[in-house]
């Protein structure tokens, strides 16, 4: 299994609103785009966009506490 894409594709989605709004609009094609293998494509759209959302807005309230 190739993890090293896996945790790409999360920390771009974590790191970027507008990564994660393009993820959510196509997010077979992004899974693939990002070297994700078919099995991996398949887990990444069991995730709910509600979780995703709010991962990232968790991170993104842990960047600004720290600046």
């Amino acid at each position: 299994m190739n993890t090293d894409a896996m945790e790409i594709l999360l920390a771009r989605l974590f790191a970027s609103p507008n990564e994660l709004d393009q993820f959510l609009r196509d997010r077979e094609g992004y899974a693939k785009h990002c070297g994700l293998t078919h099995p991996q494509v398949m887990e990444v759209l069991k995730i709910d966009a509600a979780s995703l959302r709010f991962a990232a807005n968790s991170f993104e309230r842990k960047r600004r506490a720290r600046h």
